[in-house]
């Protein structure tokens, strides 16, 4: 039988034995050797369309933020005329010209003083008259393709890659309506984890490991004892969509096989105590995925009697609209269509993956450490719709150890999981990840996708 996977892979692209997908099966070498990260930095990275920042950290002319990617850093500028984005190196003797993020007026090299505005051009070179004489045009910052999506800002070292809408098809259709691009970033932290940026991705593309590793979130007392097979056989299934670079899936239990996106777990209909306990909850430990609104909106419902019975979603839906627009959010309004096709785990190829929910949403993004294939950087964002008051944008928090660095509970199991995947990834007793068709090939599909940068010559 030809499954969606044989016909997907590619038969022209000459890839090392070591390293070829199989359908259902990824080697390990793609995330244990160095050869495989040099080559995903100099052929895949260089040319895919890049989380970088959002609008909101770059809002005012000279708000810069500098973002790494493997050995490039990029700076993505506010101007009088737009975002830019440049190499960040003088181009003197290279040195990075800025780090972190900012405001400016200019762009000046900390090493000889030599100077650019912010549109890239050359504004004062010291000593210039001891030097060969060069067009100025010629000693501009070289410019780094720069677009913005849902309030995202994704750069593109690759002059003659296919516009951004393009590359995120179908996204941006799909996801039209829910105010992306209003959202603001309410907390955002950057750890260091033990693990490969695609291990720190695999976390996050699939949902199956609910039952496994956050048994308490399908649980109204929140315990974390182990789970039970029924609660596997309940809660495990997911489905997944499968797109040319990207995917999206969800829990089969909640959105229903095919994304009914209005079925939610029998709790929220029937027990409002539950759903108030899981809005505590998840506010606590995540803040995000529910505004500050929701829980007023869960302690209004627990007061409603009709709340459960069969309608008590449809209720607490409502409640949490209200409560939000009472408060100044621009809630959104949602058909069943844009419901149906919109929420709510999605991954951006190469590194970023968003969770989607009402007025709110988890952005992840994952990238390499150094040349290091057993490390990662990991970006965690949490974005809100923002009150009548506002919402000033958080500052990134960095952290060596994610250990410190206050995740919450729920994403604390998902960070020791991948260290514990690091390790085993290095057995000799481990051949690759043999993948659950059903459940995990939002896994095989993006090494699918890498392949075709690498490998297509």
């Amino acid at each position: 039988m030809t499954t969606t996977e044989d016909r997907r892979l590619a038969p022209d692209l000459v890839v090392p034995e070591r390293w070829r997908l199989r359908p259902g099966y990824v080697p390990k070498g793609r995330y244990t050797d160095p050869e495989f990260l040099q080559l995903e930095i100099d052929r895949m990275f260089s040319r895919t369309w890049l989380n970088a920042c959002r609008f909101d950290e770059v809002e005012r002319v000279g708000d810069y933020v500098d973002f790494e990617i493997g050995d490039q850093s990029i700076v993505v500028v506010r101007t009088e005329q737009g975002l830019r984005a440049y190499f960040n190196a003088c181009r003197h003797r290279g040195t990075r010209l800025v780090q972190g993020q900012g405001r400016i007026g200019e762009f000046r090299c900390p090493f000889h003083a030599w100077r650019w505005n912010l549109d890239g051009s050359l504004k004062y070179i010291a000593d210039e008259e001891n030097f060969d004489p060069r067009p100025a045009g010629e000693l501009c910052l070289p410019e780094v393709r720069v677009d913005t999506w849902g309030g995202w800002v994704f750069v593109n070292m690759d002059p003659e890659a296919e516009p951004l809408l393009d590359y995120l098809d179908p996204m941006p259709s799909r996801l039209e309506g829910y105010k992306l691009e209003d959202m603001r970033i309410a907390w955002y932290k950057s750890v260091i984890v033990n693990a490969n940026w695609k291990t720190g991705l695999d976390a996050f593309v699939e949902s199956w490991h609910v039952p496994g590793t956050h048994p308490q979130l399908l649980r109204p007392d929140k315990h974390t004892t182990p789970p039970t097979i029924a609660e596997c056989d309940k809660y495990g299934k997911t489905f997944n969509e499968l797109f040319r670079y990207h995917s999206r899936h969800a829990d089969v239990f909640r959105y229903g096989s095919e994304g009914n996106s209005t079925r939610l777990r029998p709790e929220y209909g029937v027990n409002p105590d539950a759903v108030y306990d899981n809005v505590v909850y998840n506010l606590r430990e995540l803040r995000s995925l529910y505004l500050p609104t929701d829980l007023g909106a869960a302690a209004e419902l627990r007061t409603i009697a009709e709340a459960r019975g069969p309608q008590g979603n449809a209720i607490y839906q409502e409640l949490r609209k209200k409560h939000a627009r009472a408060a100044g959010v621009d809630y959104p309004d949602l058909t069943e269509a844009q419901l149906k096709q919109g929420m709510y785990d999605w991954h951006v190829f190469p590194n970023t993956v968003f969770l989607v929910d009402f007025g709110t949403a988890l952005a992840y993004r994952t990238r390499p450490y150094g040349d290091d294939p057993d490390k990662c950087i990991f970006d965690v964002q949490g974005l809100w719709l923002p009150p009548a008051e506002g919402i000033k944008t958080a500052e990134p928090e960095h952290y060596d150890d994610w250990r410190v660095a206050s995740l919450g509970a729920i994403l604390e199991q998902d960070f020791s999981n991948m260290s514990e995947v690091t390790v085993g990834l290095h057995s000799r007793g481990f051949d690759g990840y043999h993948l659950n068709r059903a459940q995990e090939m939002t896994i095989w599909n993006y090494h699918r996708a890498i392949d075709e940068f690498l490998f297509d010559t």
